[in-house]
């Protein structure tokens, strides 16, 4: 018996190589293709992953809802902010950072921080304040190595196994419990 396809919405995106498949944080299968595409080859693709959209609609279902601005948040910010001024100048001096970058924490879709070396400035996801210290504490290490490498090439991981030697696992336990 032939597996039916799980709904889903399709972009068709210029340049694009691959199928990429996601499940939005309010269970929305997304889909974006290449232009030329067959639809046929684009349902079998997401049919082949009905089990991990189960899975990760699943996991979705169990989160805490994506926080939005308002008193929860900045509840959360203000505790937030006592983590990165205690440990923010703790890692600058562990990793040789001679000036505190000026640290921003907000609301972000994508990312859990990003860094811009030029005007030593950080910004960090409001979200890594319901993570807990260790994954506070695993960005803040990310971002500031960027202050001295910019991508993500092997210096940069030399970096983060040196100062902070068990970073994968903080970053496989953070990425399983993004939205």
């Amino acid at each position: 018996m032939k597996q039916p396809v799980p709904e889903y919405r399709l972009t068709r995106r210029r340049g694009q190589r691959r199928i990429i498949l996601r499940v939005e944080g309010d269970g929305q299968v997304k889909v974006s293709a290449p232009p030329n595409t067959a639809t046929r080859t684009i349902d079998a693709f997401v049919v082949s992953k009905a089990a991990w959209i189960a899975e990760r609609t699943a996991l979705l279902a169990e989160m805490e809802p994506a926080l939005v601005p308002g008193p929860q948040a900045d509840a959360l910010r203000a505790h937030m902010r006592s983590d990165v001024a205690r440990l923010m100048p703790l890692w600058c001096a562990r990793m040789g950072v001679e000036t505190l970058p000026k640290v921003t924490i907000k609301i972000m879709k994508s990312r859990w921080g990003s860094c811009n070396a030029v005007r030593h400035t950080i910004s960090l996801n409001l979200e890594l304040a319901r993570r807990g210290t260790d994954a506070l504490e695993y960005v803040i290490v990310h971002e500031l190595a960027h202050v001295f490498e910019q991508n993500h090439g092997p210096a940069f991981y030399a970096l983060m196994d040196r100062h902070l030697p068990d970073w994968k696992q903080r970053r496989a336990h953070l990425n399983t419990l993004q939205r």
